[in-house]
């Protein structure tokens, strides 16, 4: 079955949390990892770590570009943090044809505000972040015509189970959001 629904993990990689994900979804998913089949760790901190290793953002927009040559079916994607950067530097210029992009708390997009897209982008940032202010880069990114917002009271890593920054409540909003954006271009088609 062709996958509708591209899923760019974070840098836990392939989770049980992702195919909880597809689950919730009931849609065919295509799920890029920055990681080989199987990767598993225990905390953030070696995840990051062995993401660094890999080759960071840019090297896993490489290999998101690779994994989707030929991929003729997708019309949403959903990505988180590392997974969020990448595909917005992988893709974001030729991704008119998709129906719904949401993009999780993709940090790295700050230093890539030169990409444009005519494709139809959510961006969801936390409102607690390390390295950069979070409402300046939505406010940035709403100046140039994009849906961007803050998930009030969160902190990186929020939809990720995995994470310090995992919260319930919002993964729990924002899994009812998206199915019904997934559900209602879904109906829309059928």
């Amino acid at each position: 079955m062709t996958a509708s629904v591209l899923i760019v993990t974070d840098i836990f990689g392939n989770t049980p949390a992702i195919a909880s994900l597809q689950r919730h979804l009931g849609l065919p998913c295509l799920v890029v990892s920055p990681f080989e089949e199987g990767f598993c760790v225990d905390n953030e901190q070696r995840a990051y770590q062995a993401f660094l290793a890999q080759g960071g953002v840019q090297a896993y927009a490489n290999k998101l570009k690779q994994a989707l040559i030929g991929r003729t079916g997708i019309q949403h994607v959903i990505a988180f943090s590392a997974g969020a950067s990448a595909w917005w530097l992988a893709e974001a210029a030729q991704a008119k044809h998709l129906e719904s992009i949401t993009l999780f708390y993709g940090s790295r997009i700050r230093d890539h505000l030169d990409i444009q897209t005519n494709a139809n982008v959510h961006f969801v940032f936390a409102e607690h972040e390390n390295a950069f202010k979070p409402a300046q880069l939505v406010k940035q990114l709403r100046e140039r015509g994009y849906h961007a917002e803050i998930a009030i009271g969160s902190k990186h890593g929020f939809m990720n189970p995995y994470s310090a920054g995992f919260s319930l409540k919002t993964q729990t909003h924002y899994l009812g959001l998206l199915s019904e954006k997934l559900g209602t271009s879904i109906r829309k088609v059928a």
